[in-house]
């Protein structure tokens, strides 16, 4: 910055840790790959084309010339290689989403009323510079934490004879907010975010407690999963609990099946992950509703009561055995 109130392209500058300066031709020669392959690992990043532009830093270049580094020295082939990136680019791209909304609240905050946009700007550009060392080694630090955490799991997978590889038998959960569009346009923007933010930060807490993991939110819906019934079913319950007896929250809605899933690109996929979704459509609101298969593994949990309701049509799937689970409450 060469003066004393930045311009965009200076935040821009400062965020991107250098200048845009190369074409897709440029990079391309340089890394030794061709321009359409280039644009295959940009597209694959959450990027749209950029024609002739020169849209990339050095930055850009040096992450490419690194992976090319890994396919030609044979550690992963260029689809794993592709399939990383992307998976990559989910997550930073959301994450990213979530912290400019966070701090845009604060850099209005410290903007005087009155002053012009400019301001907003120099705010944001003094609140980057204080952020990015610190959030950079900490966003490292809980991808090395979040890699050890999976990596232990399928060590355990493999422990026990099975291949990580294949679809797992794992409890698939959702949780679905009862009324929540009826609700959603009662309610202004702010007053809409505050609600969807109680309702994330809430089931996140209960769902990491509780030793599951959070697959994705969807505005009222959260997805998770957790390596045994009687977790999944602890987790349902405090749900209920925790987002259904909360005033600020409406009445919410679990359904839980267990059965093998595939996990790919942090998503999950099979029959137990279809049926825990039908499974929220008939669940009375405030309750948790299993399958069979997750009932059966429920029958000695100390913890958890245990009832049977009619077979219920699911669609797609036919008659479906559902059950009602709860804590089971000490005399």
């Amino acid at each position: 910055m060469t003066n004393e109130r930045p311009t965009p392209d200076d935040l821009e500058r400062l965020l991107l840790g250098a200048s845009r300066r190369y074409t897709r031709e440029q990079v391309a020669e340089a890394v030794g790959l061709t321009p359409e392959a280039v644009d295959k690992y940009w597209r694959a990043l959450g990027f749209p084309d950029v024609g002739g532009e020169s849209a990339f830093t050095v930055w850009d270049l040096e992450a490419l010339r690194g992976v090319v580094e890994l396919v030609e020295s044979g550690v992963v082939d260029d689809a794993t290689a592709v399939q990383m990136v992307r998976a990559l680019g989910r997550m930073t791209g959301r994450l990213a989403e979530w912290h400019v909304e966070t701090l845009a609240e604060i850099v209005e905050s410290s903007v005087v009323e009155g002053d012009n946009p400019r301001s907003r700007l120099t705010a944001a550009y003094r609140l980057a510079q204080q952020l990015l060392p610190e959030f950079e080694r900490l966003l490292i630090y809980a991808w090395r934490r979040k890699l050890a955490s999976s990596v232990n799991r399928l060590v355990a997978i493999a422990e026990m004879g099975e291949s990580p590889l294949l679809a797992a038998p794992t409890s698939v959960g959702f949780a679905d907010l009862v009324s929540f569009t009826r609700l959603s346009r009662g309610l202004n923007v702010e007053a809409l975010g505050k609600l969807v933010e109680e309702f994330e930060a809430t089931s996140n807490d209960v769902i990491f407690g509780g030793g599951g993991r959070v697959i994705k939110t969807l505005g009222d819906e959260v997805v998770f999963v957790a390596d045994t019934p009687v977790a999944a079913a602890i987790i349902g319950c405090e749900l209920v609990e925790q987002i259904g007896h909360n005033p600020a929250l409406p009445d919410v809605r679990v359904g839980i099946a267990t059965g093998p899933v595939l996990a790919r690109l942090g998503d999950v996929f099979g029959t137990p992950t279809n049926l825990a979704a039908r499974l929220t459509t008939v669940a009375e609101r405030n309750s948790v509703l299993v399958d069979a298969v997750t009932a059966k593994a429920l029958e000695d949990e100390a913890s958890i009561a245990l009832r049977a309701l009619p077979p219920t049509t699911v669609r797609g799937l036919g008659a479906v055995e559902v059950y009602t689970v709860y804590p089971r409450r000490s005399p």
